[in-house]
This record gives C-alpha cells, structure tokens and sequence, in this order.
C-alpha cells in the first residue's frame, strides 16, 4: 500500500483544493458505485423497496427514515412480509451506509403482537453470523428442562438474511484489488477483511440506560454474568454446575469478547408471585454477538474469529489492550464487565420518570470530571492499559454515584480478585523464569489461578446489603439451588 497522502501539504499548490475535489467527486457517486445497501433494492425480490426514501444531493442514496418500508422474505422459508420503520434506535452517522444501524419496525403481516427492531449490518464475512451462534444458545437451552431459564437471557432472532453483492459490486472489486496488498513496513502483515450485508429482525429489548431502580441494573448484569458464566476446574465434582455453567461458554461453546455497556440490555416479563399477584419483573439480555467466536476456534480455526482486538476499549481487558495477553478468555469477559458495573456506579446517576420525560441512567452532575474520563481519552491501547494497571495497584478509593452507593463492597471485592490474580501469574512468572526444571505445574491462566471466575461475582453478590440486598442468582453452584434470592452475611 502507498504511503499517507498529507493534503495540508503544499496548500499554494492546490492539496485542500485537491482533497474538497476528491470529496465532491465521492458525493456525486450513485449508490451502486458507493456500494451502500443497493442489493436491498435491486431485483425482482426487492422491487418495492425502490420506495425508500432518496437524498436530494444523490438521488439513489437510501435514508432510513420513520414510515419508510422494507420488504423482505419470500424465498421459500419465510413468506414475504414488509417492515415499516420507526425510530432509528442507534447508528453511526461517520460511517453512514457502512456501519450497524438499528430501528424500531411493525410488521404488516408476521409478529404483529410483538415489538420489533431490525439490525443492519457490515461484519467481516469470515466471522460466524450473530443469528448462528444465537440459534445454538437457543436450540441448547430448548434441549432439556434444567436448561430452559436461560431463554429468558437470550436475545429472540426471528429472521435474519445475508445480502449477496454479487462479484461486480464495489465491495468484492475493492476486495480483489487488495488481495495482494502490502504495507511500505515489511514487518506489518495486511489482510483485507471483506464484509457482509446482514438484516436481522428481532423481537425488541431495552437498554441498561432506561432502567430507573439501582435494583433493577444490578439485577440485569448479575444476569448477565449468570447467563455467560462459565465452569472454574475447582467446581469439576459439582453436578449441577456442569449442567448449569455451560452458558454460554461451556454448555454453548460460545465467547461473547465484546461487553459494553450498549450490549447489555434487558425484558420485561409478567410474572405471578406466591401470592397470586402479578408483577412485571427485568431479566438481562446480553446481545450483539457480531464478534463472538466459538470456544473452540478461539486458538485452532484463527479465520472464524476477529483479526483485531474486540471490544469498546475503555471496557476492554487490560491484557487484550497491552498485547501481553493475545488469546482472549473467558475472564477477560469478566474484567470486562466489572469495568461496565464500574463506570456504572461512578459516572450516572438515576433520574426517575416525570410527566415530562422518561428516567434512566444520567452523567452525574456537581462534580468537575466524572471518573475514569482519561480512560476515554487515551490516545493508544498501550497508555489505556496503563492508567488501569495503575487503578489496580493503587487501589484507589471508589467516587461511586449515590444512586449505587451500595455497588461499592460488590466492586472492591470483584477488584480485589483481579489484583490479587495478577500479583499470582507475575510470582508464577519470577519463579519459574529461566527455569530448567522438567516438570513444571502450569499456572491457570484462565482464572489467574484461581483467583478470577465466576465465585469472584457472585460471592461478592451474596454479603449485599441496602436496596441490593435482595438480588436473584439464577443458579448458585455453591448452593445447588435456582431463583433464590441472594442471602446476605454468610
């Protein structure tokens, strides 16, 4: 590949001039040539959806817009139905035509009882499709009765569909003329990742965002940590946990690898108490597996799973952001989502629902800078890796929000784990350095031996006390039981 062209060079001969041009001449583009969606309007199967409203500045462009229509089935397996749009839920307005955009959607004819999103997106094509592993969530959990709960953690998919763009599209040209491309730097390796078209039509969730008791978000991601918890070694001899703990991970074979705060979201549903009342109760829902990777291509099959690191970086794993640890496991998912319950009980506050507008999680006000901002801000994944390092060695006290005031002895437990598992793997390391000895006893890189699986949540979980005292775990292999609620000060 050529070297980077700097348009701010020779300005009196004309670079911005040049660049405003090159700019101009992209606008002018049709949609075909830019590659953006036309396969969702092209042919005999998607005549209608030539409704769709176009830009004025490029006619063929498609604009997303509420009241638009999209027809899509009608190839043997599913009978063709039309989506009407509604809200455009999230997008990416930088990477327009390219990026994932969600919307809310009514069906004309199927599911008409439910409320619905669709998903369009551009992931690698290599990748399994999100629906594949959510079908095999689905179809293992539907296996046997002891399996059933997990259902209700699980996103619902009810039709998903990849676009073919054919050879000549802009997408497979560009694909083919980059076969072959090399960096100027030798010792950097390129590889070319070509992307799909995918639409995915799912009953709709809610986000973590719109949750209005510090009960209820706590609930949701102890949920989801039950719903993708996986088997520790020193639980092998436990019976119900070789049942339970294989969700996702184990029972599944399933590694989300991207936990953010936007991927965990929640249902409501209408449940009868012992007194024969009715009361609408939250279960998590961890979604977007686009980057997920079967557990067992994570070290053999490299092409099925992500070629860069995955995750939203301020809530990656410290070993992921530095390189010191390549392999992405399952305790990176926690670390991951112990900084989710971090950022969470530092940065927002919960504004309760008004005449006026809808509450949920707000940024909190009254303070100059809300914690860990540096962490958005880093400039590399070297110096983010860093400033966590340093969150863990200097432990630091918690500036928790007051709204979770009762997060703190759950999140200085959880962090706790993490240190005391990392001082465990570098005495590992000094010790055993240069060392000639032929039987060595391997250390448990995937629970910093010992120290970081799934008992480091749900432990912590057990001593809360306040409005968080009443927490349900799922399934509690220390105990042997499900849909308790948590017990407290034992």
């Amino acid at each position: 590949m050529s070297s980077a062209i700097n348009f701010s060079q020779n300005f009196q001969t004309g670079g911005v001039d040049k660049f405003i041009a090159i700019v101009l001449g992209f606008s002018q583009l049709s949609l075909r040539d830019n590659g953006i969606l036309h396969n969702l309007h092209n042919g005999q199967l998607f005549a209608d959806n030539k409704n769709l409203v176009t830009s004025g500045a490029c006619r063929e462009a498609v604009w997303m817009q509420e009241g638009n229509t999209l027809v899509l089935g009608g190839d043997g397996t599913t009978e063709q139905f039309t989506l009407t749009y509604g809200e455009v839920i999230s997008h990416e307005p930088s990477l327009a035509g390219r990026a994932t955009a969600v919307l809310e959607v009514t069906s004309s004819s199927l599911w008409k009882e439910l409320d619905l999103i669709v998903k369009i997106s551009w992931p690698g094509s290599n990748r399994v499709a999100e629906n594949v592993f959510l079908e095999r969530a689905v179809e293992t959990a539907e296996s046997s009765a002891e399996d059933e709960w997990a259902l209700k953690h699980l996103p619902r998919v009810l039709f998903a569909q990849d676009v073919d763009l054919g050879l000549d599209s802009t997408h497979e040209r560009v694909a083919k003329l980059l076969e072959k491309a090399e960096f100027v730097d030798p010792s950097h390796k390129f590889a070319y990742e070509r992307r799909t078209l995918r639409i995915i039509v799912q009953e709709r969730l809610y986000p973590l965002n719109t949750l209005t008791q510090v009960e209820d978000v706590a609930q949701v991601l102890l949920d989801v940590a039950c719903g993708t918890c996986f088997c520790s070694p020193s639980w092998a001899s436990c019976t119900h946990c070789s049942s339970v703990h294989r969700w996702l991970y184990l029972r599944a074979g399933i590694l989300h690898r991207d936990f953010s705060p936007t991927n965990i979201m929640y249902r409501t549903i209408m449940e009868e108490d012992k007194d024969g009342n009715f009361e609408e109760k939250v279960y998590g829902v961890l979604t977007d597996f686009d980057l997920s990777s079967w557990k067992e291509n994570l070290d053999s099959n490299y092409e099925q799973t992500s070629q860069q690191r995955t995750g939203t970086p301020p809530f990656m794993a410290q070993g992921l952001l530095d390189g010191s640890e390549p392999l992405h496991l399952y305790r990176h998912d926690l670390e991951s989502l112990f900084y989710i319950m971090l950022i969470v009980a530092t940065r927002y506050e919960i504004k309760p629902t008004t005449k006026k507008q809808p509450g949920g999680l707000r940024a909190r006000r009254g303070i100059k800078d809300l914690p860990y901002q540096d962490w958005f801000n880093q400039e590399s994944y070297k110096a983010l890796a860093d400033s966590k390092n340093t969150f863990f060695t200097k432990k630091a006290d918690l500036n928790l929000s007051p709204a979770f005031e009762d997060f703190r002895g759950w999140l200085v437990d959880f962090r706790r784990s993490f240190l005391e598992g990392s001082r465990s793997k570098q005495d590992y390391i000094d010790i055993h350095k240069g060392s000639e000895d032929e039987v060595v006893v391997t250390f448990d890189d995937e629970t910093l031996g010992g120290h970081v699986d799934y008992s480091a949540l749900i432990n912590p979980a057990k001593k809360l006390k306040g409005k968080l005292e009443n927490l349900i775990v799922r399934y509690d292999p220390s105990t042997q039981t499900s849909d308790d609620s948590v017990e407290t000060n034992r």
